[in-house]
């Protein structure tokens, strides 16, 4: 029997995500890079900066429509990450960040 690890399901989309961080080196950086996929839960991207498993990141992206209902009622998300998984690009150029989403720092807002 397959064992389906994602809680929510993945859209594969091309965004942009500005990330703020620090590499692998503890440089502080800030990039605004694009999207492979992105799901309730967390994205995965692509980055020039080589980031340690674990590493804590800024992100702010704008959310697909068919996401806004069930993610966040504005049009841009703004969350901290938890990297999960780094891999390098296929031409060896940058890396292929998947970070998770922390919920506890997600902002929630309210009609005014």
């Amino acid at each position: 029997m397959f064992d389906e690890r994602r809680r929510q399901k993945r859209v594969d989309v091309n965004i942009p995500i500005r990330v703020k961080g620090t590499d692998a080196q503890g440089n502080r950086f800030e990039e605004v890079t694009r999207s492979i996929n992105v799901s309730a839960d967390g994205a995965i991207c692509l980055l020039k900066q080589q980031l340690r498993m674990g590493t804590v990141l800024e992100l702010s992206l704008p959310l697909p429509r068919q996401m806004q209902k069930g993610v966040s009622p504005k049009t841009v998300y703004e969350a901290m990450g938890l990297v999960t998984r780094v891999e390098h690009t296929s031409d060896r150029q940058g890396f292929k960040i998947a970070v998770r989403f922390r919920a506890a720092s997600t902002k929630q807002y309210r009609a005014e």
